[in-house]
């Protein structure tokens, strides 16, 4: 069973409103603010709780809810984020677009508005943080200061058709991108130092840790709702006369009693009743008491006369539609069926031959032939049909009967006259008689029940139950009766119907006995020396019930206040989340623990860090279990003490492969600045391991670091995979976060890509209207130093060949098959480089140009390297094809000839 299963199982187990949390928690990357109100609103609903609006109903967590992930299952990936609208001054119109498979390389200095972007895609993708830590602020510099930050995001699932989803702040974003895993160098401590361990939450185990956490927080609230209440049930209620149902109500109106002992506001408003007659009742107390009590008993002793008269007609009717009864009756439908049957058998085999055989012996036939002997009879003086004579003729049409007809009608006579028609005759006399006991069963109805009873029983007693019952036992046996009359007459078999329930004689009975001996009591209670006594007592309760009924407004709210305290305490169990806490062990254990054990091992050897002296731990807090790698350590300084940055950081990242390994599927990754402070060895290992997971998976770096940039992008060239890279820069046109899509930073640039920029920032300086300004100087300046870093790289990447190379991680030295430096090379460079030097790399004392070239002049230099660059390309590449002859093979030797 899957972790999935077994949660959809377990949350089955749990209250319906905490199955509604688990869906709001499963389906959505954050609980907001609405949801914790209509959860509440549920709890409160479900108990008792009666609110302003009624909360709609709970979805509970189901098969549809959860993220069900096979191995192969179609991967999430990231089309683009664009239209990006306040938020923290991103610059608008701006598309940040991501390669589909490979590796997403997107390269931006502090300052730059790369993070902003980060910060949108771990809003809306699945990022170790609760997203409120990492708040996206609206742009304070805005028109439109009340919008909410939001942007468009374009993604694919499997080969499904691209989706664009427009999201804002608060809102939840797509289901699907919640696949998207993120990192980024401040969810670290998350897996590196929580609680100074180095461990973290498994993934596919946060929802039970989150339920728990929302528990805690659903609890805070109802504690913040219930101080009050507890104040104010903790204060004294006006004093009531002791010993009286009044005080004893009244006394269950504090914490310790439990809500369904607290009496009914209904309870409380019938032990206040008053009257001005009451007033008179407490002077006339006695008179009262010596009301006759032999009268009582006379009206139980007529009480146990109606019981016992209708007992004797349940017993009839109870007799009457008993299982022996039934089979009786059943037993009397069956002869009638079979002699009726064996009667039309025995006309069908006289009569086979007849054209009306098939109604020979029926019962119409039989009353049209009886018809007709009496016709007979009466027109002939009792003669019998047929004979003989005068009377020779038919009875119905007055024709004379023919020899063949005559000897018909006698084959009829002799028909009637036969045993089996006797027999059938016989067993439905013996049917129609029993059914006329059923028609004739009278049964009391509903309203001669509750009118002759009801002086006898009081509401919710014993009695009352067995009226009840008795009223419904007599629906249903008159049902049952009608049934039976019913399918006796269509002579079908009544066992169908079954059986009747238990009959009501005995308990009438019973209740007969018991009013009979109350109506003892009361005849010797007529005599009873002791009533003075009762009196006082009597006396008291009425003095009880008069102070109640002039406090009964503040008793009533008072009742009403301790009902919702207890209601509120009664919607969260105090230990509500320990079997959660239980559950989150087991599952750890079952599904994660030995498997995460084995990954994290294997990715702290990827990264270079298996000389710490790491195990695996495990450990459950709160309902929440934290399983990682801890240091085995002999003193009790803090982890975070021992380790350094990097190497938190490359346990961080260690811990973030090992869980999205443990992930069904290839959904895309995100990494933000992964490789902070880590050293280059690290850094190319980090290299090396995002690009084996690029070659299954989308995978997206964010990054400031040029080690890093370059190291991704040679290595990625060697294991042959596809690379896309932007570069995010803040511009004076668009501001922060402008993206310049498929576009590297400057400093990486090669030569010709550098001649090419410098190019398009000539076409822009020539639409300038004005070109006498410190803005336009500025520009000269900065495209002198383009120009004067471009002489730098064509010395690096064309005379040098490549031979050594920023961040190149050794000395090319087969490169060195194409290097020649020439003496007009240095002279070439030199010249060059004074005059770039000249524009862009002094500090001029009055803080002016010594002079202002043309944007003619600008280009004239850019093609002196445009032609010069050509010019050791060609001669390189011919040197090269030189020099590797000499090495590639000896020299042909000479001969004589």
């Amino acid at each position: 069973m899957s972790i999935t299963d077994d949660l959809l199982a377990f949350a089955k187990t749990r209250p319906t409103w905490e199955q509604d949390l688990f869906r709001r928690i499963y389906t959505q990357p954050d609980l907001v603010e609405n949801d914790y109100v209509e959860v509440l609103a549920i709890i409160k609903a479900a108990n008792g709780i009666e609110l302003a609006v009624a909360p709609g109903d709970p979805v509970p967590l189901t098969v549809d809810h959860v993220l069900h992930r096979a191995d192969g299952a179609d991967p999430v990936v990231l089309g683009s984020i664009n239209d990006i609208r306040s938020a923290m001054q991103l610059a608008s119109g701006q598309t940040l677009s991501f390669a589909v498979n490979g590796l997403t390389i997107v390269y931006g200095e502090n300052g730059s508005g790369k993070s902003g972007y980060c910060k949108l895609l771990k809003q809306i993708c699945r990022a170790r943080r609760e997203r409120n830590d990492e708040v996206v602020l609206e742009n304070a510099y805005s028109a439109d200061r009340l919008s909410k930050p939001s942007l468009t995001v374009r993604f694919k699932v499997g080969q499904a058709e691209v989706q664009d989803h427009r999201w804002e702040t608060g809102a939840p974003p797509p289901q699907a991108l919640s696949r998207v895993s993120v990192f980024d160098s401040r969810l670290a401590p998350l897996y590196a130092d929580k609680q100074d361990k180095i461990e973290f939450l498994p993934a596919g185990l946060d929802v039970l840790p989150r339920v728990v956490k929302a528990c805690t927080e659903l609890i805070r609230r109802l504690n913040d709702e219930m101080e009050p209440l507890k104040t104010i049930v903790g204060s004294p209620l006006p004093d009531i006369e002791r010993d009286t149902p009044q005080a004893e109500a009244i006394g269950k109106l504090n914490e310790k009693t439990a809500l369904k002992s607290i009496p009914s506001a209904t309870a409380f408003q019938n032990l206040a009743l008053w009257s001005s007659a009451d007033d008179t009742k407490i002077e006339l107390v006695q008179d009262d008491i010596r009301s006759d009590r032999a009268a009582l008993a006379k009206e139980k002793t007529r009480g146990v006369g109606i019981l016992k008269k209708l007992k004797e007609q349940l017993v009839h009717a109870e007799n009457l539609l008993s299982a022996d009864a039934i089979t009786r009756l059943n037993s009397t439908i069956a002869k009638c069926v079979a002699t009726r049957q064996a009667a039309t058998l025995a006309a069908s085999l006289e009569f086979r031959e007849d054209p009306l055989a098939t109604v020979i012996g029926s019962e119409p036939w039989k009353q049209m032939f009886g018809y007709a002997v009496a016709v007979y009879a009466n027109a002939f003086h009792g003669a019998e049909l047929p004979s003989h004579g005068d009377h020779d003729v038919c009875p119905l049409c007055a024709q004379k009967l023919s020899h063949g007809a005559f000897d018909r009608l006698v084959k009829f006579r002799a028909l009637i006259a036969n045993e089996a028609a006797k027999q059938a005759e016989s067993a439905l006399a013996s049917l129609t008689s029993e059914v006329l006991f059923l028609r004739q069963l009278t049964l009391p109805s509903a309203d001669q029940i509750v009118s002759a009873l009801t002086p006898f029983f009081v509401e919710g007693s014993a009695e009352a139950s067995v009226v009840n019952d008795l009223l419904n036992w007599l629906v249903s046996a008159d049902e049952f009766r009608s049934a039976l009359t019913k399918s006796a007459e269509a002579l079908q078999d009544v066992t169908f119907l079954g059986v009747l329930g238990p009959g009501k004689s005995s308990e009438v009975e019973t209740w007969a006995s018991a009013l009979a001996a109350a109506a003892a009591a009361d005849q010797a209670a007529a005599t009873d020396p002791e009533r003075l006594n009762r009196l006082k007592i009597e006396l008291r309760d009425l003095r009880g019930r008069k102070q109640l009924h002039d406090n009964l407004p503040a008793v009533l709210q008072r009742r009403s206040q301790l009902v919702s305290l207890l209601k509120l305490s009664g919607c969260i169990a105090s230990r509500h989340s320990a079997p959660i806490s239980s559950k989150n062990t087991e599952l750890c254990e079952k599904h994660l623990t030995e498997d995460f054990r084995r990954r994290l091992q294997k990715e702290i050897g990827d990264l270079g860090i298996e000389y710490l002296p790491v195990v695996v731990t495990g450990r459950t807090d709160k309902g929440v279990s934290y399983v990682g790698p801890d240091l085995s350590k002999s003193i009790s300084a803090k982890t975070s003490n021992i380790l350094s940055e990097g190497e938190f950081r490359a346990l961080s990242l260690a811990c973030f492969f090992a869980e999205i390994g443990s992930i069904d599927g290839h959904d895309g990754v995100i990494l933000d600045d992964p490789v902070s402070s880590l050293d280059h060895k690290h850094v190319r290992q980090v290299a090396t391991r995002i690009l084996a997971e690029a070659k299954h998976r989308q995978v997206i770096v964010f990054t400031h670091e040029l080690s890093f940039y370059y190291e991704l992008w040679h290595q990625a060239m060697e294991a042959h995979v596809d690379v896309l890279r932007h570069w995010i820069v803040k511009t004076e046109e668009h501001g922060f976060g402008t993206v310049r899509n498929d576009d590297a930073p400057w400093q990486v640039k090669s030569t010709k890509d550098r001649l090419a920029a410098l190019d398009i920032k000539l076409t822009s300086m020539a639409s300038r209207a004005s070109k006498d300004t410190e803005a336009y100087e500025r520009e000269i300046t900065d495209f002198f130093t383009g120009l004067r870093e471009t002489w730098e790289r064509l010395v690096e990447e064309m005379l040098l060949n490549g031979v050594v190379g920023r961040f190149q991680p050794g000395v090319m030295t087969q490169s060195l098959s194409g290097v020649e430096v020439r003496d007009s090379d240095f002279t070439t460079i030199h010249f060059g480089m004074r005059k770039t030097s000249e524009l862009s790399g002094h500090d001029w004392s009055k803080g002016r140009l010594p002079y202002s070239p043309s944007v003619d002049d600008m280009k004239r230099e850019v093609e002196t390297v445009r032609t010069y660059f050509a010019e050791l390309r060609k001669r390189r590449d011919e040197l090269a094809s030189t020099r590797r002859k000499a090495v590639s093979a000896p020299q042909k030797a000479e001969t004589l000839g």
